[in-house]
């Protein structure tokens, strides 16, 4: 099968892109795979993981929301390799239809698009908005939700029956459980860019309350991003700096997550972290707050524990009964490992495959 996968940017350090550089990597292995990144800045260490399996991408130069002169580059690259299926992250969905629409298989050649987050934050807006609208009337144009619960908002906000769920595909390969969950060197560890939506303020301060119950815990943020100095000063402040690990960006950060208790996350919204995927996969704890599709994948009290946003005293209570008592917490941590399974890339990339032959099938008997 010829796919054409069209990604907005690989700049991001987000799970977006994260995501998108992992399902290139396994579709490539299964499939005649070409890659077209829209924009021309770009995070070398995403190049570079696609590179390790000779994916090449097509590095375009877009300028702005509508580039005319980028939609016929990437005409062009359509009408070249003539893809069974295209499949488009983040924000490429109306770059793709623009470069499709004067050709011949504007009407024919399947369009997926897989959407992390829910409607109201994809179409952020009224112009996205309107556009998404109109190019999911069209039947050849497919939405892919991450959830089960962003599928039925998908469909509401869309009009859309039947919106597909394929879970997140994560490289868990390099994540595992072999540190006893009681021996392990950090307590809490944070995976994630520092932007507002992370919610690292709320999550600093519940540690400086933490501290008066705990005054030794050891916590590690891995990340960069616009707030990270923010966070830091914020910490000094508070006087947590000494019990906080500010790692950065980490090319593996399973390196600190397989020696850490729990994982936290305490975003305002989420669609389905990564992060909290692979920290199950290393055996820690998650607690996370209660928001878009976590509590598909969190059950509460059984692989972790959820926590209303910015509810600091619920919060708090999660972290330190855990770390008081983590022996009775060594059987959740023995079970994320294998719950974790079902989010690998593998996998995610045999349900990519059997939707794309579906659509092709389904084609085939309507013509």
């Amino acid at each position: 099968m010829k796919v054409l996968e069209v990604i907005s940017s690989l700049a991001p350090m987000g799970g977006g892109e994260t995501f998108a550089v992992n399902l290139c990597r396994g579709l490539s292995t299964v499939s005649d795979l070409k890659v077209v990144v829209l924009y021309k800045n770009n995070r070398s260490f995403f190049l570079n993981r696609l590179g390790e399996k000779g994916i090449k991408p097509f590095i375009l130069d877009k300028k702005g929301h509508l580039d005319f002169k980028n939609a016929n580059q990437l005409k062009k690259i359509i009408l070249d390799f003539k893809p069974d299926v295209i499949h488009t992250e983040n924000n490429a969905l109306i770059p793709t239809f623009l470069a499709l629409r004067k050709t011949k298989y504007h009407k024919t050649l399947n369009v997926f698009h897989t959407m992390h987050l829910v409607p109201e934050k994809e179409c952020n807006n009224f112009f996205v908005r309107i556009m998404y609208k109109h190019i999911f009337k069209k039947k050849n144009y497919i939405p892919v939700a991450i959830t089960g619960r962003l599928s039925k908002l998908a469909s509401i906000f869309f009009n859309k029956n039947d919106v597909p769920v394929i879970l997140n595909g994560a490289d868990i390969e390099s994540n595992n459980n072999l540190i006893p969950f009681c021996e392990r060197k950090v307590d809490i560890v944070v995976v994630g860019r520092f932007s507002k939506e992370k919610n690292h303020q709320f999550i600093v301060k519940s540690l400086s309350e933490l501290k008066k119950y705990l005054p030794n815990f050891k916590a590690c943020f891995i990340g960069d991003g616009e707030l990270l100095h923010d966070i830091k000063c914020l910490a000094e402040n508070l006087n947590v700096d000494e019990n906080i690990v500010f790692a950065g960006s980490m090319e593996k950060p399973s390196e600190i997550v397989n020696d850490s208790k729990i994982i936290v996350l305490a975003s305002f919204y989420e669609a389905s972290p990564l992060s909290l995927v692979e920290g199950m996969a290393s055996g820690c704890i998650v607690a996370s707050s209660n928001v878009g599709g976590v509590p598909d994948i969190i059950v509460d009290s059984k692989n972790g524990f959820l926590f209303d946003v910015g509810n600091e005293k619920e919060f708090v209570d999660i972290l330190s009964n855990i770390l008081c008592n983590p022996s009775n917490y060594q059987h959740i941590s023995e079970h994320n490992f294998s719950y974790a399974q079902q989010f690998s890339v593998k996998k995610c990339v045999r349900d990519y495959l059997e939707l794309f032959e579906r659509r092709m099938v389904h084609n085939d008997e309507e013509i």
